[in-house]
């Protein structure tokens, strides 16, 4: 498999690329909650984590996933925070078990394509209640499939069909994430929404890639980052999560109060009542 190589390959651009955004969002989320560019920026890593779950050929669930799922729970419960929506490894865990079914089915007939797209869309908040993101991870799983897929598939789907579904998708996201937001101006709305347009347009060129001239390029130690970041993104998740809460308890033990857990954010209450 391409990932084996001690070259650099776009896995592992994709993923590092993800892992900054993903560590820049949660950089806002802990230590600066009233600063939105952090979370503006670092939303548009989550149709990466996704599309690389439908591009995958397997869908299996390494049981590591599940452990980093447990163990950033029990620091959630420690640090005080929130058992719902239950941690995006529960969501990944989910949707690799049901990605290959629901992928076949969507991904039929145009009319197919569509009724997927709205019951994903109208299950995305009752969803993203109990895990994180909801049916929204699905929307970015099926353009993994479909991009992987692009050669059967274009018999039965026109790429008008595809690019449109990859659009819809982000564009809800966006719209999403604004509203969970608050506070956006309208230059964080504008980049939000120009950089899921732009990482939607990078995922569907996506391709499996080997770069070995790029890997002597940037040296050994530029290149040993990358694979770090591209090979040991579950790790570095699970840890960076650790060590900003436990941080947190320290500098903000109002906010994060040992053994305090609830079960919800009130935010996400008040779309129940």
């Amino acid at each position: 498999m391409i990932q084996r190589t001690s070259h650099l390959t776009s896995y592992d651009l994709l993923k590092a690329l993800a892992l900054i955004l993903m560590i820049t969002d949660h950089v806002g989320h802990h230590f600066y909650p009233d600063e939105m560019w952090f979370r503006v920026l670092g939303r548009l890593c989550v149709p990466i984590w996704f599309f690389l779950i439908g591009y995958a050929r397997t869908d299996a669930v390494s049981p590591k996933i599940l452990l980093g799922g447990a163990i950033v729970t029990l620091s959630a419960l420690v640090a005080g925070q929130y058992v719902f929506p239950l941690d995006i490894l529960f969501t990944i865990a989910l949707i690799r078990k049901t990605r290959h079914g629901c992928a076949i089915r969507t991904t039929q007939s145009p009319q197919n394509l569509r009724g997927w797209f709205l019951l994903l869309l109208f299950a995305a908040v009752p969803t993203g209640l109990l895990f994180e993101y909801g049916t929204l991870g699905i929307m970015f799983v099926l353009q993994g499939f479909i991009a992987r897929n692009r050669a059967v598939l274009k018999e039965r789907l026109k790429p008008w069909h595809t690019k449109l579904f990859a659009y819809s998708s982000v564009c809800f996201f966006g719209i999403l994430q604004g509203v969970f937001m608050p506070s956006l101006t309208l230059a964080q709305v504008g980049v939000l929404f120009v950089g899921l347009f732009a990482i939607s347009a990078l995922l569907e060129r996506f391709k499996a890639a080997d770069y070995p001239a790029l890997t002597r390029v940037l040296t050994r130690p530029g290149a040993f980052l990358i694979h770090i970041m591209g090979r040991r993104t579950l790790e570095i998740y699970v840890l960076h999560i650790l060590i900003f809460r436990g941080v947190c308890m320290t500098l903000y033990p109002e906010t994060y109060a040992f053994w305090g857990w609830r079960w919800m954010p009130p935010g996400l209450l008040s779309w129940l009542s």
